[in-house]
């Protein structure tokens, strides 16, 4: 991929409708870039964002850069296989930018039941979806023969004080139950919540950085903590505005948060392969949400934790077995 030009490359983006996405999904029409796959819940969502971008483009770029697609909905695996299904075969796909999903606000857990399994809903939208759009675009074999992949992270993964506890899990069985909602009296923290999905995309990657061929790359990256995407949807209105306008506005100003834009930027450098190698977990320093791109594995056992890299991969497996590629005609 690296050594392709920007108009042959060809990328996917879930979520490109709003948010990081939908601003890296600018950044890169605006780049040049040949073809970008806008891979979003709905159609019409898509195309609302493409008319977005072509009315404030500062490229040259043609309309027929901007792909839309629907379907891809992160907790719904069969919708996910349709979308997937609809993608033109006659052009590989070179970066996978995974970064749909979101906070799940609330009082107590919530769950999707799939494949006879009950999951944590947080972990299935932020990362088993993902894991699942991935699948299927091997399957199809829609991957170029060396391909890059972006998991979307969070400093949250390693904890940031005053804000969401450091995820730990002390044993395989512990992960195990957390994702299956087997620990007694267990309570819900919307916010740790999101973090240990985070971590989870983390296990994720390193496990299929472990098993990628050569060319082919997995890397987990976070721009740090960002204001204005739309990870505040279901919060109740008053506090939505609270956290919009005054909470993120004052972290804002410390220099603890920054735009969509800002983030953006960071991500368009790893998906051209400026930031991040094979198996690379990068983000903010310790301690802080925002800064120079470093490296996280000291910042939390968990991330190296070899027991529960494999404990995780085989959950997904049990959710969503790997199948074998089907060759488009």
């Amino acid at each position: 991929m690296k050594n392709k030009s920007k108009q042959n490359t060809r990328i996917l983006i879930t979520g490109a409708n709003g948010g990081m996405g939908l601003e890296t999904t600018k950044i890169l029409f605006d780049k040049g870039y040949g073809s970008i796959l806008m891979a979003c819940r709905t159609k019409e969502k898509a195309q609302q964002a493409k008319h977005k971008i072509l009315l404030n483009a500062e490229s040259n770029n043609t309309a027929d850069t901007l792909e839309t697609y629907g379907g891809f909905d992160m907790n719904d695996p069969l919708a996910i296989e349709e979308a997937v299904a609809t993608l033109p075969s006659q052009h590989k796909i070179d970066v996978v930018f995974l970064q749909s999903g979101g906070v799940i606000f609330g009082k107590e857990f919530k769950y999707i039941n799939w494949n006879g399994l009950t999951i944590e809903k947080t972990i299935f939208q932020n990362v088993i979806g993902g894991y699942i759009v991935l699948q299927n675009l091997k399957r199809r074999n829609l991957l170029s023969e060396n391909y890059r992949v972006i998991f979307a992270g969070g400093e949250g993964a390693r904890g940031i004080p005053g804000m969401i506890d450091k995820p730990t899990f002390h044993s395989p069985k512990v992960l195990e139950d957390y994702i299956k909602g087997n620990l007694k009296g267990q309570k819900y923290h919307d916010m740790n919540a999101m973090g240990t999905s985070k971590l989870m995309s983390a296990l994720l990657v390193a496990k299929l950085a472990k098993n990628a061929e050569d060319g082919q790359e997995y890397i987990w990256f976070t721009p740090g903590l960002t204001y204005g995407t739309n990870g505040l949807a279901t919060k109740p209105a008053f506090e939505r505005w609270f956290l919009e306008n005054i909470g993120f506005t004052m972290m804002k100003w410390v220099g603890m948060a920054q735009s969509p834009v800002q983030a953006a930027q960071k991500y368009v450098s790893a998906i051209e392969g400026i930031r991040g190698e094979n198996g690379d977990i990068l983000g903010s320093p310790e301690k802080k949400t925002l800064g120079p791109t470093v490296d996280q594995k000291s910042m939390n056992s968990a991330f190296t934790d070899q027991g529960l890299i494999d404990e995780f991969y085989a959950i997904i497996q049990e959710v969503y077995p790997e199948k074998e590629i089907v060759q488009q005609n």
